[in-house]
């Protein structure tokens, strides 16, 4: 009897240490943010400029993330199981992007890093990734966060004319995308750089300053880039040198080879963006001859995340074994590019008229 009760007392022992072990083991493996930096790139692109804040810790964690609203806009990251007992916090290298950054420990397993800004950031003008520690190279495991320079709202006040203004084309697709293919085998990225190129031209005849996204036949972005990366450089094109305009150019592509006809797309973010896609849809309607589709309101990124007035053209389609001939047709492409052309022109009259026009 006494030997089973000293053997009983003595697992309750072990079962005691044991387990007081593995209560007592979150408090010492706790991960510790060990250090930290800010950086400053500028994309060779765009000539946009972004902030990177570097957290390193002292083994990987899984991060959450949010923006909060004004009147404090910040963005907040989450840790669990995470402490900052040791970090030496630096100032910004750029008030104008991040005001300040502070640590909360808001529970006992949870840790906010808080990035105090200056005004509102759209979340498609910031990441937060992690990334794994390299020994060979020793570094640390790392979270890292991107914060793009906030660009003015183009001052909308237009004037009648395309003399001095700045006008963004946005040849879509290209490089490794060669976006929709028709039955002849056209690639929709070379119907769009070659209309672009001809809207360019006769723009500049007129007195506009014009850009193009791409600079040719090219991706914009690595190849490790998502589709959103690449879109972004082109809106950046426009955002950073404060365009008047944004115009995609593209031709459209469905499974259904009867469908025809021309299309204007639009997001109404601004009172011009629906009139610059009825002025354009009007004119192409009237130079191309081809079917009229309408203008239509759609998420589109190119035209949702410009500043300045934009619209998405879908000239023809592709799909479609007669309309894709006309499409290659030298003397449709001329045709069609000064109906653009004038569409942009009619745009320019049309927005002076309106309030704030001069």
């Amino acid at each position: 009897m006494r030997l089973r009760y000293c053997v009983s007392w003595l697992a309750f022992f072990l079962f005691s240490m044991v387990a007081g072990l593995v209560w007592a083991a979150p408090a010492d493996s706790a991960v510790s943010i060990t250090g930290m930096r800010w950086g400053k790139t500028a994309d060779a692109v765009t000539g946009s400029q972004t902030i990177r804040l570097v957290l390193e810790t002292s083994a990987p964690v899984t991060v959450d993330q949010f923006i909060t609203a004004k009147p404090n806009w910040r963005i907040v990251l989450t840790m669990r199981g995470v402490n900052a007992d040791k970090l030496k916090i630096l100032p910004s290298p750029d008030p104008t992007v991040v005001k300040s950054l502070s640590t909360v420990k808001s529970t006992k397993d949870s840790l906010h890093v808080m990035i105090d800004l200056p005004a509102e950031l759209k979340e498609n003008q910031y990441k937060v990734f992690t990334l794994k520690a390299d020994p060979k190279a020793k570094r640390p495991f790392r979270v890292v966060v991107d914060i793009e320079k906030p660009v003015p709202v183009t001052d909308v006040q237009f004037s009648t004319g395309l003399r001095g203004k700045l006008i963004v084309l946005d040849p879509g697709h290209g490089g490794t995308d060669p976006g929709a293919i028709g039955p002849r085998r056209t690639y929709e990225k070379n119907l769009n750089w070659a209309m672009a190129v001809q809207v360019k031209t006769i723009l500049e005849r007129a007195g506009s300053t014009v850009l193009l996204t791409r600079p040719g036949d090219v991706d914009l972005t690595p190849a490790s880039a998502s589709d959103r990366d690449e879109l972004r450089v082109r809106t950046m094109v426009a955002n950073n040198r404060k365009a008047d305009i944004f115009v995609s150019i593209h031709h459209n592509s469905s499974v259904n080879s009867d469908l025809t006809g021309t299309s204007t797309y639009y997001y109404p973010k601004t009172p011009y963006d629906a009139v610059l896609a009825q002025c354009l849809q009007s004119a192409m309607v009237r130079g191309g001859g081809l079917d009229n589709i309408g203008i239509r309101t759609a998420n589109f990124f190119v035209v949702k995340n410009t500043w300045m007035p934009a619209a998405l053209l879908e000239i023809g389609y592709i799909s479609n074994p007669q309309e894709e001939q006309t499409l290659n047709n030298p003397a449709f492409q001329q045709k069609m590019a000064l109906a653009i052309v004038a569409g942009i022109d009619h745009f320019f009259g049309q927005a002076a008229k309106m309030r704030g026009g001069r």
